[in-house]
């Protein structure tokens, strides 16, 4: 990380990663606890993941290590989609959980629900 460019889009890249994995813990109702689970749901698979990747181009590039800001970003790249994949997730849930409770009225979406219902209103 030599010039500013560099320094300002790897901020950004580590806000970004913040930013996928915020999340409301429907618990306690605070956003620093569900953030804090979801990191720490995702956190190994990350970290096992860019270990791979960063294996493979050590062994594609004769032993060579990339630079430490370079293994950096694969890893936000890494979180920042696994962030996304577990919020949508974690989503799903809370909804299948509030339909659980208290199932969603088919009738106000259906005049009726028969198949000899006509198509038109005449």
């Amino acid at each position: 990380m030599k010039t500013l460019l560099e320094k300002i889009t790897f901020a950004i890249s580590a806000l970004a990663y913040l930013l996928f994995h915020l999340g409301w813990s429907p618990d306690s109702g605070s956003i620093v606890t569900g953030t804090l689970v979801a990191l720490l749901n995702t956190l190994p698979y990350e970290i096992g993941l860019s270990y791979i990747i960063v294996a493979f181009i050590r062994y594609t590039s004769k032993g060579k290590w990339p630079p430490w800001d370079r293994i950096a970003r694969i890893f936000f790249t890494i979180g920042i989609i696994s962030g996304l994949m577990y919020n949508l997730y974690e989503i799903g849930a809370r909804e299948q959980r509030r339909h659980r409770i208290k199932p969603p009225p088919v009738s106000s979406f259906l005049l009726d629900d028969n198949r000899t219902t006509p198509l038109y209103w005449a």
